[in-house]
């Protein structure tokens, strides 16, 4: 079974043609959200919204981790997703509830990028 990591929007760095709803895990970085960058979090968070620009909001700090893919199966352009290294419930099951242990075990791996706003 091909691993998933589902998203709540279609986010701006999801550029359209370059294949990262098949995009390969290339790393976790464990980081704390309070570290990054505003101009990051605008980078990994941003989508529209009826035309309008708004932002996936985060807690302003927190254990979190940052997923490096590669779309198109490892053949495309690099990009980020921000990701909690926590289940929260409707997330992965509790066998999976250290996320960052679940993603950092399947580095190297293709997984399908889904929309399910």
């Amino acid at each position: 079974m091909t691993p998933r990591i589902n998203f709540s929007h279609h986010y701006r760095k999801m550029i359209p043609a370059v294949g990262w709803e098949s995009s390969k895990l290339l790393d976790v970085l464990p980081v704390c959200l309070e570290d990054l960058s505003p101009e990051f979090l605008r980078y990994d968070t941003s989508y529209l919204d009826g035309g309008e620009e708004k932002q996936y909001q985060l807690p302003k700090s927190g254990n979190y981790m940052i997923l490096l893919l590669q779309a198109n199966s490892g053949a495309g352009p690099i990009w980020t997703t921000i990701r909690s290294q926590w289940s929260k419930n409707g997330g992965l099951s509790t066998r999976h509830a250290n996320k960052l242990e679940y993603y950092k075990s399947h580095i190297g791996e293709v997984f399908e990028c889904r929309i399910t706003e």
